[in-house]
């Protein structure tokens, strides 16, 4: 008897993240928050799959009473509801998601650290809890209004010779002369691993190819076309839906050009990008999905990550067993805030100081968007020497509220 999908259902999670400096950082930062999808299918023959990502949930058409064989691989149903599709397959099957992926090329895969931009001395927290955890590389988000070299300094005391640092600009060096300035000190750190996106390698492929040529550590990029055949860069960051990866994939390993799998999810997502990266030639690149944030990774057993690597979870599906209790812990209302939500609607300072030769300079912006948006106008100098961030948070003062009021009517 012909499969087909009996049930879908979506769930709303709220993960905190792990540790209060991680809060801090994350809900300050342009980037995502505690909020996470969790997608449960269940087929005709009774088997389970699940699958997660960050965002809004989706579920772009009706998939129940559809044959989940000709479903799975649709990229317009979504990355989550996809990966639960392919669990539930492989439960049907007996069978370990990777032998439907493909032919599986390694038994175990890198996984990295990751970590938006913070103090030097929480990043030092980060590496070190990495290192419990079996971590050997640490992705770190390069940012103008710190200084990187200071970071990567201190950060370098408290790992082992061998742990490598994969820095992250993206975008923020704007030129290949500024990126060429600021890499080739960074090629002198024992420490550093890859450089990813120091500028947008796409508006400047000469430039990018020349900067290949004066750096001495790879150089990787977003996936493009472009930057692929012009060999604008060393290698490549994947994301996506299934379908979209493989052919990306599939490019990359024609032009014999090594790439990381970035899928922002829990522990589902994540036994997923060990299954899917065993399978691809190329995916060598230790991969992002950031499940390490969250104080919890929905499994019953966490992925062991031992020198760096994660073995393939064994068994049928993505070989993994989500907690139902978990599920219930963190549920909420599909309406219901973030906390990160809920803070950047209070108001706050953020000042970036640059202690100059001559004097402490220093900018003012009510929101991370404001000061991101001055540094990449250029409007702003970057990565100097001892810039850093310092956030000042309403304290219900006239002061404040006066010189809050001062840069919203500025426009900052």
């Amino acid at each position: 008897m012909a499969l087909s999908i009996e049930q879908v259902d979506v769930f709303r999670l709220h993960i905190p993240f792990y540790a209060a400096h991680v809060t801090a950082a994350m809900h300050r930062a342009q980037t995502h928050d505690e909020g996470l999808v969790l997608y449960r299918v269940v087929l005709s023959d009774g088997s389970v799959g699940h699958g997660d990502g960050a965002g809004r949930a989706r579920i772009d058409q009706d998939l129940v009473g559809r044959n989940p064989w000709e479903m799975w691989l649709d990229d317009s149903i979504g990355f989550g509801p996809q990966v639960a599709l392919l669990d539930a397959l492989g439960h049907a099957t007996s069978t370990p998601a990777h032998a439907l992926l493909g032919q599986q090329v390694r038994q175990r895969c890198p996984l990295s650290w990751w970590d938006i931009d913070m103090p030097p001395e929480d990043w030092v927290k980060e590496a070190e809890a990495s290192l419990q955890r079996g971590y050997t590389t640490f992705k770190m988000k390069a940012r103008p209004w710190r200084d990187i070299h200071d970071q990567v300094a201190t950060v370098g005391k408290v790992v082992p010779d061998d742990y490598r640092f994969d820095i992250d600009f993206n975008g923020f060096l704007l030129t290949s002369a500024r990126a060429e300035e600021e890499l080739s000190k960074l090629d002198g750190v024992l420490h550093a691993g890859m450089y990813e996106s120091p500028f947008y390698l796409y508006k400047d492929l000469t430039g990018a190819r020349t900067l290949r040529e004066r750096v001495r550590k790879p150089i990787v990029e977003h996936f493009r076309d472009e930057v692929l055949h012009a060999h604008a860069s060393d290698g490549f960051v994947i994301g996506g839906t299934i379908n979209s990866m493989r052919h990306q994939a599939s490019l990359a390993a024609g032009f014999n050009k090594p790439f990381w799998l970035q899928l922002v999810g829990a522990g589902p997502t994540t036994a997923f990008a060990l299954h899917f990266g065993s399978v691809l030639s190329h995916a060598q690149l230790p991969y992002i999905t950031c499940h390490e944030l969250f104080e919890s990774d929905l499994l019953t057993k966490r992925i062991e990550i031992v020198d760096g690597y994660g073995t393939i979870p064994e068994g049928p599906g993505l070989g993994v067993e989500v907690d139902a209790a978990a599920i219930e812990r963190y549920r909420v209302d599909p309406q219901e805030p973030t906390p990160k939500q809920r803070y950047r609607q209070l108001k706050r300072i953020l000042h970036v100081r640059w202690p100059s030769p001559s004097a402490q300079r220093t900018w003012s912006f009510t929101d991370e968007g404001h000061y991101q948006a001055a540094f990449y106008a250029g409007s702003l100098p970057g990565f100097q020497q001892g810039v850093h961030l310092d956030v000042e948070e309403d304290d219900g003062s006239a002061s404040f509220s006066t010189a809050h009021a001062a840069l919203v009517a500025k426009g900052l």
